[in-house]
Order: structure tokens, then C-alpha cells, then sequence
């Protein structure tokens, strides 16, 4: 499916979309390392880096470019980012404790990072199958 989408619109799109899963993935699959660093040395100095995204730097201009939906699953996705910044940076929980609460907000961060992966792929006209259809083949053509 093609999108409809001025190329402006397409690129804040890809932009955002590629951000939104850089951010995800270092705040999920890097939690281990961030809260053992946490937990050992007692330092925050390091959650800057986890936390980095470019949507700070997104200006309203760059918005109206997207959907009411996509501006929404924005704002839920990157409040649960903000959240869990926040916490981490003036916590004086437990690294345990740490650990429990940060389970419950990355579950919810997944859950609205689903959610606006699908509504940019259904505005930029990406079929998330036939996308992961590309990535494979790929992959694949890498490994010969």
C-alpha cells in the first residue's frame, strides 16, 4: 500500500518512527545494564544516554505533519518515557524496588509503543507483515 503522505510528512514520520524504536529498545532490552550500573555504583550519570530521543527537539510545526492519532500515541508513548526518566533520576527506592516498578512502566511503554507503531505504519501505508517480509529477505541475502 502506497502512502498519500508529502515527503515532508513521510520523513517526520520515518523520523519519529525510528526514534520511538531506538528509545524502546535501549529502555527495554538494556534495563539490565542500566539498573545494575544504578544499583552498583549508585550513579545516575548515565540515564541521559538511555533516555535520548529526538522527539524533545520536535517542534509543533514538525507535528502537524501527522495524524491526530499518530500526535496522541506520541504524547501517551513519551509521558511513559518522561515518567520513568523522572523516577529513575529522584528514586531512592531500593535497586529491587527499582527493578519491580520498572517492569510494571515498561510493560506499559510496550503497550503504547505498539500502539504507535501501527497507527505510523498505517499512515505511512506500511503493512507491518510485508515490512517484516522485507527485513528477512534481507537478513537472509546478507548471510550468502
Amino acid at each position: 500500500m502506497k502512502s498519500k503522505l508529502d515527503n515532508n510528512a513521510l520523513r517526520i514520520l520515518i523520523i519519529l518512527k525510528l526514534d520511538a524504536q531506538g528509545l524502546f529498545d535501549r529502555i527495554k532490552k538494556r534495563e539490565r545494564e542500566y539498573i545494575g550500573v544504578f544499583a552498583q555504583k549508585r550513579t545516575r550519570e548515565h540515564f541521559p544516554a538511555v533516555f535520548k530521543t529526538r522527539f524533545d527537539g520536535t517542534s509543533l510545526n514538525d507535528l502537524k505533519h501527522c495524524s491526530e492519532d499518530v500526535i496522541i500515541a506520541l504524547d501517551k508513548f513519551h509521558r511513559i518515557v518522561d515518567e520513568m526518566r523522572w523516577y529513575l533520576m529522584i528514586t531512592e527506592d531500593m535497586p529491587g524496588t527499582v527493578t519491580d516498578k520498572l517492569v510494571v512502566m515498561i510493560n506499559n511503554l510496550e503497550d503504547q509503543y505498539e500502539m504507535l507503531m501501527l497507527l505510523i505504519d498505517a499512515e505511512l501505508g506500511v503493512s507491518p507483515k510485508r515490512e517484516d517480509f522485507i527485513i528477512d529477505r534481507e537478513e537472509d541475502a546478507e548471510s550468502y
